[in-house]
């Protein structure tokens, strides 16, 4: 027969199978099936040391994902959600650094998200040429969805003021 400590193990080992978890998530689920909280304690340490929990890594892999579609300000709020230190998220960063990986700035990414979504709004060009108020509140429809998405107020400013310069100058 197994012990509650095997049988948190398997559980835990079965979750992780299934997608990676922080250290928090994990401790969620265990806690969550009425594990006692030595057994959670003994299983979290264990697989810490094993690695298979590592929530810098978890991070790093999670940055990389979101990356072309959120700010880092929203990646790293959503990452302290789900119980991942400053710390951690600031090693994923630095590791991901470290690998030499060609990051995109976050100016490059901006600019692509705003292009999707100007593709899909459903713009009036000629009146936005000719009525201020209508400039202004495509400009902040914009800006709001940016913002939305966690890119900060410099990035968003500059991102559209390149990208709609010609749309919003009057052309008298």
């Amino acid at each position: 027969m197994k012990t509650e400590f095997e049988k948190g193990l398997e559980y835990a080992l079965y979750l992780l199978s299934l997608q990676m978890r922080t250290v928090k998530g994990l401790e969620e689920k265990l806690i969550g099936k009425e594990y006692s909280s030595e057994t959670v304690e003994r299983v979290l340490q264990q697989l810490k040391e094993v690695k298979y929990l590592d929530d810098a890594n978890y991070a790093m892999y999670y940055i990389r994902s979101r990356r072309l579609r959120y700010g880092d300000y929203r990646i790293k709020m959503e990452l302290g959600r789900k119980g991942v230190s400053r710390a951690d998220i600031d090693k994923a960063y630095d590791l991901m650094v470290e690998e030499e990986e060609t990051l995109e700035s976050p100016y490059e990414i901006v600019a692509e998200v705003l292009e999707k979504k100007i593709a899909n709004t459903n713009i009036d060009w000629d009146r936005l040429k000719s009525d201020y108020k209508y400039k202004y509140g495509m400009y902040q429809k914009f800006a709001s969805f940016l913002a939305g998405r966690g890119f900060s107020h410099d990035i968003i400013k500059t991102t559209l003021s390149k990208r709609l310069v010609d749309e919003f100058v009057d052309e008298e």
